[in-house]
């Protein structure tokens, strides 16, 4: 794609064309700096200044740019810039190549790319390569659903299959033998647990979600079984509401909440929100203007809801109740119930915990949207669509220094959504122990008899 760009400045002077990753850094990796291995002449060759004739361009490294002979230019350009959400890439140029658009997720390019789709001047065109990483959020889906029906659109889909047979046809060994196509499939199972992220990788599938994600199987389970679809929820049962709260005075620390209703063993996920600098009596209000905050019954806040801050003599419960008086605060981690099995680590609260939810999931309802209101962006009704959002995105750290993966979720802006669905989750345990009445913690009942048995899980 990049050697298509250059050509095109070659053969039409005055001409411009920009080769666009997600930050400056990765496209000079990606790009500009690139080099490979040369057989025929035995040296290491640069991919742009080696392949294009010193006397046509100059490379001007700084910028990243190409002023060849003809007056036609080339640049290289990160989409997001360093300290920037939004993009820096203009509409002027006459082409435009995209590299790993799928990752292009903190805006939403598609809207700035319509001018370019349906430009008719001059040789304007959209180039765009990239890995599937699934359907949703993701716009190279968009784009390519966008360009499925236009007659001057093409797309060329390349799985390993594919460029072993172009190999092979042209009287050259293939890429990578089957044999060696099975080990690679055999690592991604040992590394993950399954061949997820092999199948995006090596056949590129968009049905698959990264491997990494914490909830993916409980997730694609929820999608084949589409109990992520809208669902009215029962007018004549309680609703409840668990909140993770966000740390005081950290604005990019969200405070979520997601409300539920739990009946017949099963969880349904009516609506969520989430917020940034509120205190959090103030999200009362925006419970109290929801068609369902008639039957909101009980808020449920984590364990740490009746500890207050040094210097504040209030406790986050205390400051919820003088707003809603039927508020529960969860008892910590594992002292809820007797676990079983439990790997002998720090950890083992989180895993417990993770462990529950997934669980929990293959009996989950999920209020999500239609297909029609996904495309207008969203709507006002109650909704969880941001939970399912979270679902893909919400995935495993990963340790470079050991080569695995930690038993920790990444911190990010996905993970304040899931650690209120943990609540949730452990909400619902306690529901079933104590008959019906959220957990106290001036409750005299003992837990200790309810156990479950982890043994194996972890082996």
């Amino acid at each position: 794609m990049s050697m298509e760009n250059v050509d095109a400045r070659l053969k039409y002077p005055k001409t411009t064309g920009i080769y666009v990753g997600t930050d400056n850094p990765s496209i000079r990796n990606i790009l500009y700096d690139k080099t490979y291995w040369d057989p025929v002449a035995g040296v290491q060759v640069r991919m742009l200044q080696d392949n294009v004739p010193s006397e046509l361009v100059e490379w001007k490294d700084t910028r990243m740019e190409g002023v060849f002979t003809n007056k036609s230019k080339m640049k290289l350009e990160g989409y997001f810039q360093s300290g920037k959400d939004q993009n820096g890439v203009g509409t002027s140029f006459d082409d435009y190549s995209f590299t790993e658009l799928s990752l292009f997720t903190r805006e939403n390019p598609i809207p700035r790319l319509m001018p370019i789709i349906d430009s008719e001047n001059g040789h304007k065109r959209l180039m765009v390569v990239a890995t599937p990483r699934g359907k949703r959020n993701n716009p190279l889906w968009t784009l390519m659903e966008l360009a499925k029906d236009r007659p001057d659109a093409q797309i060329l889909i390349r799985t390993i299959d594919d460029l072993n047979l172009i190999m092979t046809r042209h009287g050259l060994a293939p890429l990578l033998s089957q044999a060696q196509l099975e080990q690679i499939a055999e690592n991604y199972l040992k590394l993950f647990g399954n061949t997820r992220m092999f199948e995006q990788e090596y056949h590129c599938s968009f049905e698959e979600m990264d491997s990494a994600a914490v909830y993916g199987e409980a997730y694609a389970q929820i999608l084949r079984d589409k109990r992520a679809n809208p669902f009215n929820w029962q007018r004549d049962r309680p609703i409840y509401v668990a909140f993770d709260i966000g740390s005081a005075g950290v604005h990019s620390d969200a405070t979520c909440w997601i409300a539920f209703q739990y009946f017949n063993n099963n969880l349904f996920l009516i609506d969520c929100g989430e917020g940034h600098g509120r205190a959090l009596p103030e999200y009362v209000d925006i419970l109290m203007s929801k068609p369902w905050s008639s039957q909101l019954t009980q808020i449920v806040l984590p364990w740490d809801g009746d500890h207050h801050e040094v210097g504040i003599r209030e406790t986050p419960a205390d400051m919820m109740r003088k707003r809603f008086p039927n508020v529960a605060v969860l008892g910590k981690g594992t002292n809820i119930w007797t676990v079983k099995g439990l790997p002998q680590t720090g950890s083992s609260d989180i895993i417990t915990m993770v462990q529950q939810v997934r669980l929990a999931l293959y009996n989950t309802y999920i209020n999500g949207l239609t297909e029609d209101e996904k495309k207008k962006g969203g709507v006002e009704r109650p909704n969880c669509d941001r939970v399912l959002d979270c679902f893909e995105n919400y995935k495993y750290a990963y340790n470079s220094k050991l080569g695995e993966w930690s038993a920790f979720p990444v911190h990010d802006q996905y993970s304040h959504m899931m650690d209120a669905l943990r609540y949730v989750v452990q909400a619902i345990k306690e529901l079933d122990f104590f008959g019906g009445t959220l957990y106290d913690s001036s409750a005299t009942a003992s837990t200790d008899e309810y156990i479950q048995d982890y043994s194996g899980v972890w082996s």
